[in-house]
């Protein structure tokens, strides 16, 4: 896995739409959330409240009703609004109020998690700088793993335990030595101070709905699905969540958009959250996997310099090689193609281009996101987009009907940037067509080569904005994986299979 300089070099030199504008970063979740907070602090809009639970919500067809009850002195008030996002967590009070099932559940695994700072870096760092560590026991199962959140003072472990243990009679320090140790016993370190510790249990579960009756109240993140930790999708699919809610709602409040706007976010990101979760276990089951080379070894003779040893280790080290896309699965990441009613189709006969996991495939197919490049100016793409609205943009030499998509945007009150590229000649051909109408969330909503009149214009504008459903969308699905192309769990009994096809279950085994 590159570093960020490498990758940002990468990018750099690699300018064939592969690639995204930047480079991944590892971002601690303590780091995230306290900046996070700090942005809500200072923006007027947005009022931040401590001390207060949702208790239940009410939504009626014209408003919702929220119960707050008040921690400090055990009152309640009553919040009106237009509308609701429970971002409320996995035990989401919002989805309990509406009765919205859940599909999926825990699976056989027990976590006492400690985050800590220690600056003992001689015996950290003794194998080498990390980023994660995964420790088996004698019998090849996990033990548990260490995450290093900044390469300088702070980690967090992760030590597995069986179902029935009480994790409050296991002391914080020990915790991290015994994990640490992995088979091999405890491996005291100079711990400086202890920031947080909690249990958790890993859950694969995917909310059946994500929209109450009336379409007045939603739910996003780990309140919607809720994903093991490995290729850290957890974050990342709750972010694009937001990211799909948040614009569409702002389009509707203001007055452009319609209804189907809104009821195209579950149809959207669903799917996006049953494919993550499913392919989450996939990276799970790649550590599965690893451990099986060590059957019928004595791990202390794998770790050995005798050939034995040498030999299992270099199976080991092969077996990641190739399985290595918990940190580099692009298309998981970037190739998310949306079908929904807002997303006008491609004509019949137009053949989609290939998906993978493994890499995003440029494209502009309708409901992906368009490619990334620098313009011969240097400048990247995606910086001339609308800041917050759509983005029209154009290769065009002659006439191509530009002006009736920015007469109709006008018309309908959409706000819409036109953007001419046409001396443009590599950003025409990754983009594929003369026309590519992009949404303020930076997805394909439409594209063509040409625009007949100011009707046709006002009928694509029409069916992007949710106030016209487009004959050819509606089925919710991820496009872009041919043999299995919903990827829909949708009943109880489905994803429980599929749950179980993750062989989680291994991971307790070493509670025998």
């Amino acid at each position: 896995m590159a570093k960020v300089d490498q990758f940002r070099e990468q990018i750099a030199q690699t300018n064939d739409g592969t690639q995204p504008l930047e480079p991944w970063q590892r971002l601690s979740q303590v780091i995230f959330e306290a900046w996070l907070k700090d942005i809500c602090d200072k923006n007027p809009l947005i009022d931040v409240r401590f001390g207060q639970r949702v208790e239940n919500v009410e939504e009626d067809r014209d408003k919702v009703k929220t119960i707050v009850s008040h921690v400090d002195n055990g009152t309640t008030s009553v919040i009106v609004s237009d509308y609701v996002v429970g971002c409320d967590g996995a035990s989401s009070r919002v989805r309990q109020s509406l009765g919205l099932p859940l599909d999926g559940g825990p699976v056989p695994a027990f976590v006492l998690l400690v985050h800590f700072k220690s600056k003992d870096l001689s015996t950290l760092h003794k194998q080498g700088q990390f980023w994660h560590i995964f420790f088996l026991q004698q019998s090849g199962l996990f033990s548990g793993a260490i995450i290093a959140q900044d390469e300088v003072d702070t980690w967090t472990t992760h030590m597995f335990l069986p179902l029935d243990v009480d994790a409050s009679q296991i002391d914080s320090h020990q915790a991290v030595y015994d994990v640490l140790g992995g088979s091999h016993g405890s491996y005291p370190i100079a711990i400086d101070e202890i920031l947080v510790r909690s249990v958790w249990r890993p859950n694969i579960a995917v909310a059946r709905k994500w929209a109450g009756n009336h379409g007045r109240v939603f739910i996003a993140g780990d309140a919607a699905h809720q994903l093991i930790p490995t290729g850290g999708y957890g974050m990342n699919t709750g972010i694009g969540d937001a990211y799909d809610l948040s614009w569409k709602l702002a389009a509707v409040i203001n007055g452009y958009a319609g209804k189907a706007l809104l009821d195209s976010y579950e149809a959207e990101r669903r799917p996006v959250a049953l494919r993550n979760s499913e392919h989450s276990g996939v990276h799970m089951q790649a550590h599965e996997a690893a451990a099986t080379f060590l059957t019928g070894h004595d791990i202390n003779v794998v770790n050995s310099d005798v050939e034995e040893g040498k030999e299992v280790r270099a199976q080991i080290h092969e077996h990641y090689q190739k399985n290595d896309g918990e940190n580099t699965d692009f298309g998981i990441e970037m190739g998310f193609r949306y079908q929904s009613p807002v997303i006008v189709p491609e004509p019949k006969g137009v053949v989609e281009p290939p998906w993978s996991a493994s890499k995003y495939t440029p494209t502009t197919w309708p409901g992906g996101r368009p490619p990334h490049l620098f313009l011969k100016d240097g400048s990247p793409i995606f910086d001339h987009f609308h800041p917050t609205g759509w983005t029209l943009v154009t290769f065009a030499d002659g006439e191509s009907g530009a002006q009736h998509v920015v007469r109709a945007a006008l018309d309908l009150g959409v706000p819409l940037k036109h953007v001419d590229l046409r001396d443009e000649e590599l950003a025409r051909q990754l983009w594929e067509r003369t026309l590519v109408l992009v949404r303020p969330d930076e997805h394909v909503a439409w594209r063509g080569d040409s625009v007949a009149n100011l009707d046709q214009a006002r009928d694509i504008l029409a069916t992007v904005t949710g106030n016209k459903v487009s004959p050819g969308g509606g089925h919710p699905i991820v496009n872009g994986v041919p043999e299995k192309p919903d990827h829909a769990f949708t009943a109880t009994t489905e994803l429980q299979t599929h749950i179980d096809s993750f062989q989680l279950e291994k991971m307790a085994d070493f509670q025998k």
